[in-house]
């Protein structure tokens, strides 16, 4: 950047006389002319052009139209008139102006790239404080939300110390939350059995760790119910087999016979528990008819899952 040195203008040399003198326009006979144009539109103001006065009428409205003319051009013409002295001081305010902001705009520029470089200046040193606070408590610049006040030539280094100071105080604090309510979730989590990791996000995302034990209680309950819903459907369909088991056999000699198949179904004992299990290969399937009252949503689903999953063969019809 070049350096120079200024020469002051003197007063007198910034002075801006003009010479103006106000123009005077007006119309000789204005009030007699205006009066009797009023007089005579008030005798058209509700005409009615009739066969008789149609070419009278059209000869007023052409006269009437050629002085309207002759008023306006005579308008424009003294406008123009009037401005041409406007439109020459214009031109030297212009030109003056032009010469000014010569001077101005580099001037300008300067000042400008004079007061980025002191601001960069400033930054770096203030960057430098709060790296150094930083490092100090085990944080980064990055955690630090960065105040553009601190680049203003009235802040001082006490006053950013201290605004980042008490960021770090909150951030601290934060952290300390975060890593109590961890451990409370952590331990509760083993006392009821649940695995800690997907309760442990809620905490970083910023729910207390009382509102954490209560989703855990909700899912543990829920856990509950389905554990207690599934073991009740269980028992029911094991009862469900037994009975139909009982009603496809006939007593043949006091043995048990399928009477479908001629299979001889015997019971099952403790010292043939092999036997047993050796008559058939291929269980036998039955066709069951199943009515079931007052069934939650719940349970059914539980109940679809569970014919899913076993590839179970079945219709739903509604009551």
């Amino acid at each position: 950047m070049t350096t120079t040195t200024s020469t002051e203008l003197q007063t007198q040399d910034l002075e801006f006389p003009i010479e103006f003198t106000p123009a005077v326009i007006s119309i000789g006979n204005f009030e007699e002319m205006k009066q009797k144009l009023t007089d005579y539109a008030a005798t058209y103001k509700d005409i009615v052009i009739t066969e008789q006065t149609f070419k009278d009428d059209k000869k007023v409205r052409s006269q009437m139209r050629a002085l309207k003319k002759q008023i306006n051009d005579r308008r424009i013409a003294i406008k123009k008139d009037i401005n041409k002295p406007l439109d020459e001081f214009e031109s030297n305010v212009k030109e003056l102006t032009t010469i000014l902001d010569n001077v101005i705009d580099p001037i300008d520029k300067g000042i400008k790239f004079y007061d980025q470089a002191v601001k960069d200046k400033k930054k770096q040193h203030v960057m430098q404080l709060v790296a150094d606070l930083t490092d100090q408590n085990g944080l980064t610049v990055d955690d630090i939300q960065f105040n553009n006040k601190w680049l203003n030539t009235t802040s001082n280094d006490k006053n950013v110390i201290k605004e980042v100071k008490a960021q770090i105080a909150a951030i601290k604090a934060e952290q300390a939350r975060i890593d109590g309510e961890r451990l409370i979730i952590t331990n509760y989590a083993k006392a009821v059995e649940l695995d800690a990791q997907g309760w442990l996000a809620m905490v970083n995302d910023g729910k207390s760790a009382a509102e954490v034990m209560k989703l855990m209680d909700k899912a543990r309950d829920e856990a509950k119910r389905k554990a207690a819903a599934k073991a009740e459907y269980d028992a029911a369909m094991a009862k469900l087999d037994e009975d139909k088991a009982k009603e496809n056999t006939v007593e043949v000699e006091g043995r048990k016979v399928d009477p479908d198949t001629g299979e001889i179904i015997k019971p099952v004992s403790q010292e043939q528990p092999e036997v047993q299990r050796s008559y058939s290969a291929k269980p036998k399937t039955y066709n069951v008819l199943l009515k079931l009252n007052n069934i939650t949503g719940p349970q059914s689903q539980m109940l679809k899952d569970f014919l899913d999953d076993n590839g179970v063969d079945y219709d739903v019809k509604g009551a």
